[in-house]
Formats: structure tokens, C-alpha cells, sequence
């Protein structure tokens, strides 16, 4: 049984309108032109209370680093997190929310760019972005005390930059956490029309919208753009969160039988009728979770 604080959300997540604009690839233009007008959530005031908060610009786009305040326990680990919304949308209120509750249960310190975005950004483009930033920390930080951490869209994207580090020859990360991972763009595994009916928040014709302007001349099927299509030999210590009410949850399962194959070394989280994202939520599943994250961060050290 899920928890009744999971059962209210999962009832309340309709209302906030993603899955419709999933639903809808007809007025997704006209959606992401008022989203760029809003520009994303950014850190409140609250949260720059609580913790240090340093922001730059790095390659033409916002990069936020967050921390412990002086004085508080500081670990050796350093999260690159790269947000999801289908490559189309911005952080949200709920990513700055989950990165206070993961600084505050490990001590990590977080690297949170606002990345470019699909369609005025595609995927070709984006990957080196991403790499050339996670070098540029890992330099800092110590790549073995890196990690790569992602949710949905950026899930995926956190599993093609650690494809390109390995492939370039650059420096791996010591870790790297998938929290509902996007990892096939074309969405056309048998199961998930089926799933698409009690999954409260994105629908199969919103994702293949989504996709295609992400993938822009790319085929769909690319690596880079669905890294479920890559190999995955040599990769890093990986846990995966998975809910069985989400249309992404047989992308989950196919990786874990990919990573089996190779004898990966990974954890893999199946949560039984849990919706898209809900790890990033302060449920008590949610908070589950982040224990869960916390001990294989140190066990990975």
C-alpha cells in the first residue's frame, strides 16, 4: 500500500495541468513560448537563507552552486543535478526543494545548471555543454567523489554525458543516481499504452513531441538522444527509482536487464503503483528514498 500522503498527491497531481500539456503536441509550441516568458523557478529566499548559494554563467547559461552553510558538516561528494521537464521546460520550485532535502541528508554540495532547452537547443548541442561543465567540476571536486544525478529528461541526459565522459576517454564520476529516467525518446514499448491510463502526470503523444524537438536532426533512436539505445559496458556504480504508474517505468526496467548483461554494478528501486517523480517529493516514500540515496552514496565513496 502506498502512503495516504502519495495516494493525495497522486489525486492532486491532475490538476497542475502537465499531463494535459503532454497530451496536447498541437499547442506544445504556444505552451513553451509563455514558459520561456516565465523563465524557471529560481532559488527563494528562503533557500538562500539556508544555504550558500553562488550563481554564474558558464557557456552562455545559468549555473547555480549550492552548499552547506559555513560550519555545517561538509561531505566530499558533489552532485552535478541535471533537472527533468522533457527537455522542453525549466527547473521548478520541486527540484529546488528536492536539492535542500538532498544537501541537508548528505552534506554533498550541488551543482544545478539551467540548461539550454529544446527546440532553441538540441541534444548535439547540449551533451558537450554538459560535459565540458561536469570536466570543469570534476577538476575541482575529484571525479571519484562526483555525482551525476538526474530526474526524467534529465535522467536521460545523465546517462548520455556519463556515455560521452567514458567514450571521450574523460574523467567517469563515481556514481550516478536515475530518478524516473527518460531513457527512450520514441516511446514505443507495447506496455506503456496501458501504463499511460493511471499515469497522473505525462502521456505517450507528449513525450514523442517532446523527443523530436530534442532530437532536432538526430534519428530518435540515437545514443545521445535515447541513451537506452547505447552500451552500457564500463559505467560507474548506478541506482535507479522506478514507479510502476509511470509510462517511463518500462524504460527502468529494459536498463536494468541492459546493466545485467554486462554485470554492472547497480541498485535498481521498483516502487509498486508510484507515479513519475515521486522521489522528489517530501512523502514518506519520498523520504525513503532519499535515505536509500544517502547510503549509497557512502557506500560508493
Amino acid at each position: 500500500m502506498i502512503s495516504l500522503r502519495a495516494r493525495i498527491v497522486n489525486r492532486l497531481l491532475p490538476l497542475i495541468g502537465t499531463k494535459t500539456f503532454f497530451s496536447n503536441p498541437s499547442e506544445v509550441q504556444a505552451k513553451i513560448e509563455k514558459l520561456r516568458e516565465k523563465g524557471p523557478d529560481l532559488p527563494s529566499k528562503r533557500f538562500r537563507r539556508k544555504f550558500d548559494v553562488l550563481e554564474e554563467q558558464v557557456d552562455g547559461y545559468q549555473v547555480f552552486t549550492i552548499a552547506p552553510r559555513a560550519g555545517a558538516l561538509l561531505s566530499q561528494h558533489h552532485v552535478l543535478y541535471l533537472h527533468g521537464g522533457g527537455y522542453v521546460m525549466d527547473m521548478s520550485w520541486a527540484h529546488w526543494n528536492f536539492i535542500g532535502r538532498l544537501i541537508e541528508a548528505t552534506g554533498t554540495s550541488v551543482t544545478a545548471p539551467i540548461y539550454p532547452l529544446a527546440p532553441e537547443h538540441q541534444c548535439e548541442a547540449l551533451i558537450p555543454k554538459m560535459q565540458k561543465l561536469f570536466e570543469r567540476l570534476a577538476e575541482k571536486h575529484g571525479a571519484a567523489n562526483m555525482t551525476v544525478m538526474g530526474d526524467s529528461a534529465g535522467g536521460g541526459l545523465s546517462l548520455a554525458l556519463t556515455h560521452s565522459l567514458r567514450d571521450s576517454g574523460s574523467y567517469s564520476p563515481g556514481r550516478m543516481i536515475l530518478l524516473s529516467p527518460w531513457l527512450d525518446v520514441t516511446a514505443t514499448h507495447p506496455d506503456q499504452p496501458e501504463i499511460e491510463k493511471h499515469d497522473p502526470m505525462i502521456s505517450i503523444s507528449g513525450l514523442r513531441k517532446f523527443g523530436e524537438l530534442y532530437a532536432g536532426d538526430l534519428d530518435i533512436k540515437d545514443p545521445r538522444v535515447s541513451p537506452l539505445f547505447g552500451a552500457h559496458n564500463q559505467l560507474p556504480p548506478i541506482q535507479i527509482f522506478t514507479g510502476s504508474a509511470d509510462v517511463l517505468w518500462p524504460d527502468s526496467k529494459r536498463f536494468r536487464t541492459a546493466l545485467e548483461s554486462v554485470s554492472a554494478n547497480f541498485e535498481y528501486h521498483e516502487y509498486s503503483d508510484m507515479f513519475h517523480v515521486w522521489m522528489v517529493i517530501p512523502i514518506p516514500e519520498g523520504k525513503e528514498v532519499m535515505q536509500q540515496i544517502s547510503e549509497f552514496m557512502l557506500r560508493s565513496k
